[in-house]
This record gives C-alpha cells, structure tokens and sequence, in this order.
C-alpha cells in the first residue's frame, strides 16, 4: 500500500471516531421529531393517557381558595369594568334600541295630534352638532312663555312628545300658549359628538339656551328638567354668573338681560347627585359597587350647587340659580322605582335658605306616580300648569 493510501485511510478513521464524539456531546434534533409516526413517548416519560384519576382530595385551603377567590375575582372584574365605563351607564344614548336612528317621520300619528312639531339643529362649535325639536300646539302661534325641556339619561326628545302633547293639550282657564324645545345632548339621538362628558353637556345646553333666547327675545323661558337633566338644569344655572371664576371666563353674568327671560325652574324626580344615586342603588354594605361612588368621573352635584345658591353670602354675586331656586317648582314621584323620593325632597331642602323661608321653593308629591309617568297624574298637569300661568303673570 502506498504512502497515499495509508494517509487517507488513517484520517478517515479518526474522522469517524471524532464524529461520534461530537454526536454524543452535541446531540442533533431529537429522533422523536425526525420521525413523528412514532407515538410511543420517551423512555421514562410519562404521558396523560397512563395517569389514572387520582384518589387524594383536593386539600381544605385550596377549596377554600376557590370558593372565596372565584367571587372576589369576578366583583373585581365588574368593579374595574364599572370604572371604565361608567360613562356608558349614566349617558345612555343608545337606549331604547334604535334611538339614535329615529326620525320625525317615525312618530305614531297619534303622538302628534293636535301639535306642531319642527326639527332643528344647533351648532356647538366645529365639532359639536345637536338636533332637537321644537313642539307647539297649531293654536299656539304666538306664545307667551317658552320652555327648555332637560331630558333623563336615555331616550331622545321623539320618546317626550306624549308629556309634551299632555301639557300642550291640558284644558285649563288659566292655560298659557307656549313652545317647547327640547334638543338632544352630545351622545343622545343625533347630536354629536358621541362622547358625553359633565363639561361638554354643560356646554351643549349653554348653546340651547342662547338658540332659545334669540328666538324668543320678548317672553319668559322656564327650566324644566327631568331626572338627570334636573341635575344638568341646577348645575348651568349656578355656572351662569361664574365669569370672575378663571375656568369659567366666558360665561356671562346673569344681570345679561337676556338671562333675565330666565323666569322659571321646574325639577321632576331630581337626584341630589351621581355618587349619592350609586349608594342609593347598591344600599347594602357588603356589596363592593357603592365604594366606587368616589370613582365617578360626572359626579354632576346638584345639592352642592343649591346649597351654595341658598347660602350665598352678602356681597357675593348672585348666580341665576340663585334667583330661581326662590321660586322653584319640584315634582317628586310618591312610588319613584329609580331615584328615592328622600332624595328629590333632600335637594328640595337645600334650595331653602334658612333666614329667608319666605322666598321658599315649592315641593309636591305626586301620589301614586312612578319615575317615568308623572305626567299622567292630575296633579302634575294642575301643577304645571298653575306655575306656568305664574311665570307668564310676572312677565
């Protein structure tokens, strides 16, 4: 054998040897991944198939783990959904199902017997669009009170024509002929944005009430707000002479002689505010959600705003709030299923100032009646009626 052949021999030899050393101190990929048609597991290794179910209990802690842990996660989980959007819950534009998509032309004929019913739109700046109605009887072409309609949480002002149409067709001697306008709020039927907020509303509805003093310059406006939007009523008009205030520059005074149209407040079934209204709702002490109610973002607290109206002290000036409250008209539901009535006559009490109990607001509790059908009781129509004929009588 040739030198040659030797050498390479001998090097193929030990190249072979070194390999395997190198195989077994750096294995490749596993055969099992190579070959995946074999199904039996590693040597050793134990698959799910071979265990049998097991005859130990589960121990005392972690059963306990599970019954108490289970619960307090999931009111967790509510809780932090609560927070996030508690906006969806107290602006709920969306309810009824298909409120944002209704039009004029939708409206039962029945519902506008006897009425006139005209679509507007106001503008709130670039962004900020509100469509509302403006609801008269066809008797009624010259009016001589004109009232701002303050709608609840859900709805729009198509679903209010049936307590529009009741005041506007209610016999009485001492009827007034007046207009209603009642304009949607940003989120709320198809008024923009959709995103509501305590300042944009306040916002919104300090352009409604301009739309309604241009267009009736020479009659009085009264405020008539329902649910919340009697939280929205006494929250703008204790803002209205605010303009010494730096974050409230641009509101004028109330002595504008525009704001003196401002005649009259009506407030059916008010709530003092939002915190108190989820204490209210959620009253037992062991259930987490009545904590929350320092979480809220909109707290809209009307008792604070009465309160400091009916305190005012000597030299302070005097807000719009503070001249209505005096003469204030409050319809309170007997049976009232969503806000308590203790709390309606508790903003009632805020409203009277202690050293004057001559200039007081007047409370009324409408026997019988629910949240939302104060307005087909007898009181409510001799109520507000009697109280518009008051306003109209000052003018």
């Amino acid at each position: 054998m040739s030198f040659f052949a030797k050498f390479l021999a001998s090097s193929l030899q030990r190249s072979r040897i070194v390999g395997r050393k190198n195989l077994m101190a750096f294995p490749l990929v596993p055969l099992r991944i190579l070959r995946p048609w074999r199904h039996h597991p590693y040597p050793g290794a134990v698959s799910l198939a071979m265990m049998g179910p097991s005859s130990e209990r589960p121990s005392v802690w972690l059963a306990l783990s599970v019954l108490a842990g289970l619960p307090l996660a999931l009111w967790a989980y509510k809780c932090l959904m609560l927070v996030i959007f508690q906006r969806k819950i107290i602006y709920m534009g969306y309810a009824p199902i298909g409120a944002r998509d209704e039009d004029l032309a939708d409206v039962p004929k029945d519902q506008l017997k006897g009425l006139v019913c005209e679509e507007i739109n106001i503008a709130n700046g670039r962004t900020s669009s509100l469509s509302g109605i403006v609801v008269r009887s066809k008797t009624d072409s010259n009016p001589k009170v004109a009232i701002i309609y303050f709608q609840g949480n859900a709805g729009n002002p198509l679903h209010r024509l049936p307590v529009f149409q009741t005041l506007l067709s209610t016999p009485s001697p001492t009827r007034v002929p007046l207009h209603i306008i009642s304009v949607a709020p940003r989120s709320y039927w198809k008024s923009t944005p959709r995103r509501p907020t305590q300042a944009g509303i306040l916002s919104d509805y300090r352009h409604v009430l301009d739309y309604a003093l241009t267009r009736y310059p020479s009659i009085p406006i009264i405020l008539y707000g329902h649910s919340l939007g009697g939280a929205i009523a006494v929250c703008l008009t204790s803002q209205l002479s605010d303009s010494k205030n730096p974050k409230h520059r641009s509101i004028s005074y109330y002595s504008d002689p525009r704001y003196q149209q401002i005649k009259g407040l009506i407030l059916e079934n008010p709530f003092t505010s939002v915190p108190d209204m989820v204490q209210a709702l959620y009253p037992e002490r062991w259930v987490p959600y009545r904590y929350l109610a320092p979480l809220v973002f909109d707290k809209w607290n009307a008792h604070s705003a009465m309160t400091r109206a009916s305190n005012r002290q000597p030299g302070a000036p005097e807000t719009v709030l503070d001249r209505l409250r005096r003469d204030s008209l409050i319809l309170v539901s007997e049976k009232d299923e969503v806000v308590p009535p203790q709390m309606s006559l508790r903003l009632a009490a805020a409203a009277r100032n202690p050293a004057d109990l001559s200039n007081a607001p007047k409370a009324k509790i409408l026997e019988g009646a629910l949240h939302e059908n104060a307005w087909q009781t007898r009181t409510w129509r001799i109520e507000i009626t009697r109280y518009i004929s008051e306003i109209s009588r000052t003018w």
